[in-house]
Order: C-alpha cells, then sequence, then structure tokens
C-alpha cells in the first residue's frame, strides 16, 4: 500500500473502472471542471 497523498496536493493522473462498467480518467473528467474524488475502502473489502 503506498503512502497517502498530503492534503492540498494534486491527484496524480489515472484511470478507474466505475460500477456502471465504464473506465474513467481524472484528465478527461477535469476537462468538464472541478472533480471531487471519494475513496471508500470498507467498501467489498472483507472485515
Amino acid at each position: 500500500m503506498s503512502e497517502p497523498l498530503p492534503i492540498g496536493s494534486k491527484a496524480p493522473a489515472f484511470k478507474a473502472q466505475a460500477s456502471d462498467g465504464r473506465t474513467y480518467a481524472l484528465g478527461d473528467l477535469l476537462k468538464s471542471g472541478p472533480v471531487a474524488l471519494v475513496f471508500y475502502p470498507g467498501n467489498n473489502t472483507p472485515g
């Protein structure tokens, strides 16, 4: 597991698959305006 980014730093470029099956790239989303990234580490994990 990598270290978290410091608060206020820019997110690195990445692509991720959403629950609708589509793959989203952060750079593409930012072309439309600000993006809020929310991570829920407990989802789909054991325990």
